[in-house]
């Protein structure tokens, strides 16, 4: 679903803000009298620098040109089972040119720049239901991100304008959208898509009332009963796939009864939820064959997994066991562990098929021929993107046949 901020209009001056509504919006949330012109949820899933602003309604609802100011009230959600600190804003923007009677998507950085600088945004937190301090008043520039470039890494807040959001509950934020009065015509037939995010390239801490162990979902935890009711599944999109892995033992959840589907897994993650998948057992040695450090909970497990070659390490004999793993970095391993091979060659339909490493390539292709990864609905696959749980939870059970049976 997307919602527009509606068309800039200004002579032949035309410009659509949109933002983007992946997941799910909770509707058993009751709110005040006062509803708010925004809903955002924090939740992570599919969201290229981290937990992502989700919402309902638009954030505004009258037309805009040069010079227009708009204000609302937009309220972020935390739908999370533990607190989270927010002390990152950030968003990303994709440009498109209308050629035609079609959109292209705009390459030129310059005109990103113009844009995002003709962007002003001003967001005030509230003290006692008044709006009174000002947490953000710049341009979109300021607030930009780009995965994996140190120049646009969002914006930080000051050390004294950073708070905290308490489990399922929420805080109000007022926003004022500007457009600059010389916003010129090299806009003109122009659409922007603008996803806001927060904490880009975080996780949110969970404060558990455990040990560090005891805490992880593929550590030696609390052992759960198959039967347990775990609170962040219920709704979500891989609900069917995840209650079947945990018939079976291979997601075993958290003590304080959470899946966190949306959370992105690390590469000593991975390597546990591979090894229960095709019943492999720890192997405990005194070395693991890498030279960092390979937390105790995860080095049978990743010992394991080296040993029958679905993981190789990187160079220098090096694991990386608390590092995200990529989506070509995933698709890897569960095409070597499960035995998947290509059986004829075939073409990747892809946008992004250049962005795939050679490494990757081929594990790729057979994911794609065994009809365990499909891509995105705008048609990429996003090789370098940090992979959620869910995701690849959805993988394992296609691998083990489970899909089909547990498909909503």
């Amino acid at each position: 679903m997307k919602i527009s901020i509606k068309n800039i209009i200004y002579k032949f001056l035309i410009l659509v803000i949109v933002i983007n509504s992946i997941l799910f919006v909770n509707q058993d949330v009751v709110y005040g009298d006062s509803m708010p012109d925004v809903i955002l949820y924090i939740h992570g899933e599919k969201s290229n620098g981290g937990p992502i602003f989700h919402q309902r309604g638009s954030l505004a609802d009258e037309y805009l040109f040069p010079g227009f100011t708009d204000s609302g009230t937009l309220r972020i959600y935390n739908n999370y089972s533990e607190r989270i600190k927010v002390k990152n804003l950030a968003l990303t923007i994709k440009l498109e040119k209308l050629q035609g009677d079609k959109y292209y998507q705009v390459k030129d950085e310059n005109l990103y720049e113009v844009f995002a600088k003709n962007m002003k945004l001003t967001i005030k937190k509230d003290k006692m239901l008044i709006f009174t301090k000002t947490i953000y008043s710049k341009s979109f520039y300021e607030m930009m991100y780009k995965k994996n470039n140190e120049n646009y890494r969002g914006y930080d807040l000051p050390v004294s304008d950073r708070f905290n959001i308490n489990k399922n509950n929420y805080i109000d934020l007022e926003y004022t959208v500007h457009m600059d009065e010389n916003a010129g015509n090299e806009l003109q037939g122009i659409k922007a898509t603008v996803n806001f995010l927060i904490n880009v390239n975080e996780n949110p801490i969970y404060q558990d009332d455990y040990n560090s162990s005891n805490s992880r979902e593929d550590g030696k935890g609390t052992k759960q009963k198959t039967n347990d009711k775990f609170v962040d599944i219920k709704g979500h999109w891989a609900e069917n796939c995840i209650q079947a892995l945990i018939e079976h033992n291979i997601i075993k959840g958290y003590p304080d009864k959470t899946i966190r589907p949306d959370n992105f897994i690390t590469r000593a993650e991975a390597a546990a939820l591979i090894c229960r998948a095709l019943k492999l057992e720890e192997k405990n040695k005194l070395f693991t064959g890498y030279i960092d450090f390979i937390p105790k909970w995860a080095k049978g497990y990743v010992i394991a997994a080296t040993e029958k070659g679905i993981f190789e390490g990187y160079p220098g004999r090096i694991f990386k066991p608390n590092n995200k793993i990529t989506r070509q970095e995933m698709v890897t391993v569960l095409m070597r562990g499960f035995n998947k091979k290509l059986e004829k060659e075939i073409e990747i339909n892809f946008e992004d098929r250049d962005d795939i490493q050679d490494w990757a390539l081929g594990h790729v292709k057979a994911g794609i021929y065994h009809k365990i990864i499909e891509g995105y609905p705008d048609n990429t696959f996003r090789p370098d993107n940090s992979i959620t749980r869910a995701e690849v939870f959805t993988m394992i059970c296609k691998l083990l046949k489970y899909h089909d049976k547990h498909a909503k």
